[in-house]
């Protein structure tokens, strides 16, 4: 099981290049409450001695709901690692750990990033 669904994330990124893949996957607290530590759930301990998931990609984004002074909720991505999850983009793609969940801002700052070169 582990080798097939490790064949359907290698397929996704040998696609053509004029393709953007978005995998959705859930999040596995490896953590506690006091100190959480989020990272890809995977399909078990056999696949996660085999490969780090979050590896085979270039961006990793996780969410977060953030609460406002009048406890009103925001959607928001998490860029980079800010301690507690295995978020990561390249140096200088987003200004901000954290940002707005909009994938298709997501998508189009890569694309801007990606022309930067």
């Amino acid at each position: 099981m582990a080798q097939h669904a490790y064949q359907v994330l290698k397929t996704a990124m040998n696609m053509r290049d004029d393709l953007y893949v978005v995998v959705s996957t859930h999040s596995e607290n490896t953590g506690d409450r006091v100190n959480p530590y989020n990272k890809m759930k995977t399909l078990g301990k056999m696949l996660d001695s085999v490969i780090t998931l979050e590896g085979l990609f270039t961006y990793v984004l996780f969410t977060t709901i953030q609460r406002d002074d009048d406890n009103k909720s925001s959607y928001k991505f998490i860029t980079n690692s800010d301690g507690t999850c295995t978020a990561k983009t390249p140096m200088g793609l987003f200004e901000d750990t954290y940002i707005d969940n909009d994938l298709d801002a997501v998508i189009r700052r890569i694309k801007e990033y990606n022309e930067e070169d």
